[in-house]
């Protein structure tokens, strides 16, 4: 793969975001929150993918030292965002949870930059405590501990999904960093018992607990949406029933332009372009990792594993919730769903496995300078 694997990667992912440009054209004229326009969330979309394909040129351009070097401030920043949003006025409600901060006509999700802060502030440990990474304290408990206030902020917000992210992203760079098994897998399921523990103290994700084992028996309360989106997958078929032609989208099945994209994408377009959308991304994943395996050093490597499994563990969380396959949760799918601050973050990750892939030290290369060094 070699130094394909980034321009691999690069079409991967503009091939997902043309997909999912031209979805939410075909989408969003039925949302009930498009503001009467027909390409509001196109246009949304398109500014947001502005935004965050400068954030990708930029980070490609930065190299890991240095992203690594100022990881305590990033993360220190992102954190504070959060806090601000869960001050009434200064933050934005939207159906029980204050996740936003309102920036003009536009509204910013800091636990998304969170997400990515904390791969970073995790590589960067990785870098500052070396051999020292062994050692359960210093390779696992610290870090997490650091972790506790913005992963209890979140849970404040209440945002689990991207509180379950920060950890499991953490685990991932923590354990790539040379973190002890065992105890990381002790911890592990710690973390999972406690964020199961906090859903079924909530109502509503209890009632999405208790409609993810019998979907059937409560598709008028929990059970609709995934109800909704099996049928819309279903209807597709092969080769879908066209382009624009979706029944679903027509106020069946709510949020069908963020967290339910995938299930109108499959009546729309069938089979074959849910399967292809599912091998994109596997190829997103392998390119990330290939490239993360050939970082100049054991630091960019966690950096470049963290990033890849962060947006694989979306995309995976995402098509899990439409199928049936996993409880819902409000995650969208990566560079396809609506959401500027997700797309921010997506590109974002991007950026940071480009600008590792120039610093990589592929085989071939070393295989080539050998040979070029031999000759003289």
């Amino acid at each position: 793969m070699g130094r394909n694997s980034a321009h691999i990667l690069v079409a991967c992912v503009a091939g997902l975001i043309g997909l999912g440009l031209i979805m939410l054209a075909s989408v969003g004229a039925f949302s009930p929150d498009n503001r009467g326009q027909t390409l509001f969330f196109l246009q949304r979309q398109g500014l947001w993918l502005a935004v965050g394909a400068g954030i990708c040129v930029g980070l490609s351009r930065c190299d890991a030292k240095t992203l690594l070097h100022y990881a305590g401030w990033i993360f220190g920043i992102a954190t504070v965002l959060v806090a601000f949003s869960l001050i009434p006025g200064l933050g934005k409600s939207v159906k029980g949870s204050a996740r936003w901060i309102p920036l003009g006509p536009f509204a910013v999700q800091p636990g998304e930059i969170l997400k990515l802060a904390t791969v970073i502030l995790a590589a960067g440990w990785v870098k500052w405590q070396g051999p020292r990474m062994k050692n359960a304290w210093y390779g696992l408990v610290l870090p997490f501990l650091i972790l506790l206030v913005p992963v209890c902020l979140l849970v404040k917000q209440p945002d689990l999904g991207s509180a379950a992210f920060v950890l499991a992203a953490t685990a991932v760079v923590l354990f790539v960093g040379g973190a002890p098994i065992l105890p990381l897998v002790v911890l592990g399921c710690v973390g999972v018992a406690g964020v199961g523990l906090v859903a079924i103290s909530m109502p509503e994700r209890l009632d999405r607990l208790v409609s993810f084992m019998n979907p059937e028996a409560h598709r008028q309360g929990g059970g609709y949406q995934v109800t909704q989106a099996l049928i819309a997958l279903g209807s597709g078929g092969v080769r879908g029933v066209g382009l624009g032609q979706s029944i679903q989208k027509m106020f069946y099945l709510p949020e069908a332009h963020t967290d339910f994209i995938f299930p109108i994408l499959g009546e729309e377009l069938g089979l074959v372009a849910t399967l292809g959308v599912v091998l994109v991304f596997l190829m997103v994943t392998l390119c990330g990792g290939y490239i993360a395996g050939h970082a100049s050093d054991l630091s960019a490597m966690a950096l470049g594993m963290g990033v890849t499994a962060l947006v694989g563990m979306q995309a995976v969380a995402n098509l899990g919730v439409v199928t049936g396959l996993l409880p819902p949760k409000g995650v969208g799918l990566p560079f396809i769903s609506y959401g500027g601050s997700n797309l921010v973050l997506c590109l974002g990750a991007v950026g940071i496995l480009l600008s590792l892939h120039r610093e990589a030290k592929y085989p071939a290369e070393a295989r080539q300078r050998r040979l070029v060094g031999g000759g003289q």
